[in-house]
């Protein structure tokens, strides 16, 4: 809320919300106090000042600190959710889950990938690209229409054994006609670290960052492999 100036009394800007703010508006009330008394004391008896004036400076004050007030009160639901989505995350340590990605974890020179065709198509193509965008393995994935795995054993086309670390990956699928048939995408791993990013809960997946909602299965722990 941007106020204009009171009695010649500027408002302060803070440059952070909520206690920053309400520390500037007290400085400000209290500058408007001050001239205010003043002018009240020097008025002309004569031509005194209006009280609708007075009336009006203070409604703005009010406004501006309801307002503050409001951001406050919202920062601290904020914080809130966030400290719970936290504490729930940290169940997620060590478990082994499924979440929706592009991006896969290479950990002891092992990997998995899963993904789910809404229909059965004619062919089905898996790319795995390299930090660089160079594209390091080319296989036909599965057809029929479900759920899918592929655990790739961390070698390239020519078969060398690459660094452990994060890959992406695509999933391409066509029907006879050409058509993209709609494929669904995602990566297993181990959760290793939990972290607040942004704001929001971040699970890790050894150097692979995934967000909290991305998860949608937990399955038991097994070799990638």
């Amino acid at each position: 809320m941007e106020a204009s100036a009171i009695n010649g009394v500027a408002f302060k800007e803070a440059a952070n919300g909520g206690t920053n703010a309400a520390s500037s508006l007290a400085e400000t009330f209290d500058t408007f106090l001050a001239l205010l008394t003043t002018q009240l004391q020097n008025q002309d008896p004569l031509d005194p000042m209006q009280s609708e004036q007075f009336t009006q400076q203070l409604v703005q004050f009010a406004g501006v600190e309801q307002s503050i007030n409001t951001n406050a009160k919202l920062d601290q639901l904020v914080q809130l959710q966030t400290t719970n989505q936290l504490n729930s995350a940290i169940s997620y340590m060590g478990k082994t889950v499924e979440v929706v990605a592009d991006q896969v974890m290479l950990d002891s020179g092992g990997a998995k990938i899963t993904y789910g065709l809404e229909a059965k198509a004619a062919q089905t193509i898996i790319n795995i690209v390299d930090q660089a965008g160079r594209t390091v393995r080319t296989v036909n994935g599965e057809t029929d229409a479900g759920r899918h795995e592929f655990v790739w054993d961390g070698r390239d086309t020519n078969g060398k054994q690459l660094e452990d670390g994060v890959y992406n990956f695509t999933v391409t699928s066509v029907d006879p006609d050409g058509k993209t048939v709609d494929t669904v995408t995602a990566s297993v791993g181990k959760i290793t670290g939990v972290e607040i990013v942004d704001g929001g809960v971040t699970l890790n997946i050894g150097d692979m960052g995934v967000p909290l909602d991305a998860i949608f299965a937990i399955r038991e722990d097994e070799p990638q492999a």
